[in-house]
């Protein structure tokens, strides 16, 4: 099943695959609005989008910057799609100027990431927008064999990356304990305090696969932080 959670509905469980749509939003059109269909398209059938265009425009900014934040960290994989500036925008805010600082941000973390850059994504002059080749070159750099230019690539992709050979003793980890801090359910990645656990929640759901077997020796620490980790979570007592 294709599910799709959209801002400002809160994360509650991490039950499979799950990707982010990253991409901009202000004077962008809603192409997140297509990305479920086209996942089923390239036979996609067990995959969570996280769609942070939200469907309330009272969400004020800090809620809005923590789900996306949150939701970036715990996702198996980001999607990044641009496409052409469809509306006008007000003369400060630059077209995809945040995107591509997440793109950076992400790259350099580690993350698996998929880039899709649609062909018209031009300037009035028909050249590449400013700083793309720069993403292009640090993208390889990063790992990222092919930037497509079409959202069904982006998904052929997933779809792929989703299915990759995995070998039996890949599938089982051992883990020491992460010892988890509480979880501050109302600034939840916000504040510096936590963002040890948000590196803990990102690297686990980076090494551990859905379904795999995990086995923690050690403190697990707050146990409200399960929910939304990647795999079978077995603690090993002594």
């Amino acid at each position: 099943m294709i599910e799709v959670i959209k801002s400002p509905t809160p994360m509650v469980e991490k039950t499979q695959w799950t990707a982010f749509l990253a991409g901009p939003m202000n004077g962008a059109p809603s192409w997140q609005a297509q990305a479920p269909k086209v996942a089923a398209q390239v036979g996609i059938e067990n995959l969570t989008l996280l769609n942070p265009r939200k469907t309330d425009r009272f969400v004020t900014g800090t809620y809005q910057v923590n789900w996306e934040t949150f939701g970036l960290r715990m996702c198996d994989v980001i999607l990044f799609w641009i496409p052409p500036q469809a509306r006008p925008m007000k003369p400060w805010r630059y077209y995809a100027i945040t995107t591509r600082l997440e793109m950076a941000e992400n790259l350099a973390r580690g993350h698996k990431v998929i880039i899709g850059i649609d062909p018209e994504f031009k300037n009035e002059k028909g050249n590449d927008m400013a700083g793309i080749h720069h993403l292009r070159r640090m993208a390889k750099y990063y790992g990222v064999e092919n930037i497509h230019t079409s959202l069904e690539g982006c998904m052929t992709e997933l779809k792929a990356w989703m299915e990759r050979p995995r070998k039996e003793e890949e599938k089982t980890h051992h883990m020491p304990g992460p010892a988890f801090e509480p979880m501050d359910k109302l600034s939840r990645m916000i504040k510096p305090s936590t963002s040890r656990n948000e590196t803990l929640l990102e690297r686990w759901n980076q090494t551990v696969a859905p379904g795999d077997t995990v086995f923690v020796e050690g403190d697990f620490g707050a146990e409200e932080w399960k929910p939304f980790l990647n795999g079978k979570i077995e603690l090993i007592t002594k």
